[in-house]
């Protein structure tokens, strides 16, 4: 008696697994992984440098440390924190895909930057956003009303009381 193989409309759907959706870009930028440590009592945090990153996903290239499979991969201090899941394990590399995705504009300015040190420190809007020859515009302060002034400065403001 012959097998016939059981098909569901599962078998029949093409995966979105193994389909690329978003343009890799090779970067060499440090950045730090976030994860809870045994039994969820401490949190612990491993460098690591990401190799490809995307919309989606991203590739980070890590020493002999065991990573659990949820994770963060923070940019910046604390500037980005971006939940992730390992999809693929190599021999010291990790394929990780993001939970959110990130805005292509965002992928495309880290792409640019020159320093693989400058996602490890705080990363602002100068960094990212603006070009070496453009510095970034300060906010015009609003100045208060002389009168305002002149009463916060050194007269008690009178209420009449309640009664």
């Amino acid at each position: 008696m012959k097998h016939t193989k059981r098909t569901t409309y599962l078998s029949r759907v093409q995966s979105d697994y193994c389909s690329r959706k978003w343009y890799c870009r090779s970067v060499t930028l440090f950045c730090n992984l976030l994860f809870t440590g045994q039994w969820m009592r401490r949190a612990q945090i491993i460098r690591c440098l990401v190799v490809e990153i995307s919309e989606g996903g991203a590739t980070v290239r890590i020493g002999k440390a065991q990573i659990p499979d949820h994770l963060y991969l923070v940019i910046g201090r604390f500037d980005v924190l971006v939940g992730c899941i390992v999809v693929q394990r190599d021999p010291g590399h990790l394929q990780l895909c993001f939970l959110k995705e990130l805005k292509p504009d965002f992928v495309n300015r880290l792409s640019r930057m020159t320093s693989p040190f400058a996602t490890l420190e705080s990363l602002g809007r100068a960094p990212i956003s603006a070009g070496e020859d453009m510095q970034p515009k300060l906010r015009p302060m609003l100045l208060a009303p002389p009168c305002a002034r002149e009463e916060r400065m050194g007269h008690p403001t009178r209420h009449p009381k309640r009664q």
